[in-house]
């Protein structure tokens, strides 16, 4: 195994895609001036995404106390994948990281992130996602549903929430599919593994991620999941909706179904509150997936039929009969 990355050579470019997030924004950049890599060798990009809040002064006040290279760029609304790629055509360096504008990283996360490219056959790397100071029970439910690792292992995708890529896969593939309005990260690593490169989990490169505080909030993230996967499906014609779909069904009728067994025990508040929750996001994330299938188009010309055997673990996850059987013991 080569270790060339770990000397802290190699040039980094860091695309921020944002949209009326201005308090966040800046404190996601204040945690990305304060990075233990080299302030020669990264460059931090914003996109401004058409946003109506103070983004523009808050963005003017950060370039005066900008240790490294930092500039942004202001477009008319156009979604995230649309300013990410804006971002990665502005993009100087070797490898492009992604961060969210409600994330903040670890003092070290370049460092760490750029070490997963320690092998030619790596595209992609993804860090861990954890929660920043938790306080509402929405927050607190979704603490424990962002697991990158399993995303990468599982779904082969990065969420970009805390992804890096090399410059020239990103190029090569054309960058995010502005096509999709959500899940164009999920789109991304397809396409990455299907090129032939691998993905990898770093869990020393840290982000912390201000979750959604709101019922409101999870019903609209989860909605968007399901019409993003629907778009999956549309696109890649070998994508397995059908039995996510199932599964989803089965999941919720587990979860109302264990509602009655709650309410006899003894810590059944917290056990309730986790059940109604999951009730409500995945009902949102079956509805997404219907009202994707039903009402969201994907230019014919752009499907895909090759076969995804890298997601073989996800449809073995998928497996209802398989897990019945191994429940019951029934060979």
């Amino acid at each position: 195994m080569s270790y060339r990355w770990l000397d802290m050579t190699e040039s980094v470019s860091v695309v921020v895609s944002t949209y009326n997030r201005s308090e966040k924004l800046k404190e996601c950049l204040e945690s990305l001036f304060d990075q233990s890599y080299p302030k020669d060798k990264y460059e931090v990009i914003v996109v401004n995404d058409g946003s109506s809040d103070n983004t523009e002064d808050v963005l003017k006040e950060c370039a005066k106390k900008a240790p490294c290279e930092f500039r942004w760029l202001t477009q008319e609304n156009r979604g995230a994948a649309a300013a990410r790629n804006r971002g990665i055509r502005s993009a100087k360096k070797d490898i492009i990281c992604f961060i969210d504008d409600d994330c903040i990283a670890d003092k070290c996360w370049i460092e760490n992130l750029v070490k997963g490219f320690d092998d030619e056959t790596v595209g992609g790397a993804g860090g861990r996602i954890l929660a920043h100071n938790s306080r509402s029970l929405v927050e607190r439910y979704l603490e424990s549903k962002m697991d990158q690792e399993v995303a990468i292992n599982l779904f082969s995708f990065v969420a970009t929430g805390n992804a890096a890529y090399r410059r020239h896969v990103l190029e090569k593939l054309g960058g995010f599919d502005e096509s999709f309005k959500s899940s164009e990260d999920n789109d991304l690593g397809i396409r990455v593994r299907l090129a032939g490169y691998k993905l990898k989990y770093v869990p020393e490169a840290v982000v912390y991620h201000k979750h959604e505080t709101t019922i409101k909030d999870l019903i609209k993230k989860y909605y968007r999941y399901g019409t993003g996967l629907s778009c999956l499906a549309k696109k890649y014609l070998y994508f397995s909706l059908k039995e996510i779909f199932i599964f989803l069904v089965f999941k919720l009728g587990l979860n109302i179904t264990s509602i009655f067994g709650i309410i006899v025990a003894s810590n059944k508040k917290q056990k309730l509150v986790e059940r109604i929750l999951n009730i409500i996001s995945i009902s949102s994330y079956i509805a997404g997936i219907l009202g994707g299938y039903l009402f969201l188009s994907y230019p014919k010309e752009k499907v895909i039929d090759d076969k995804l055997d890298f997601l073989k673990s996800l449809k073995d996850e998928l497996n209802l009969q398989a897990k019945i059987k191994s429940k019951l013991k029934i060979r």
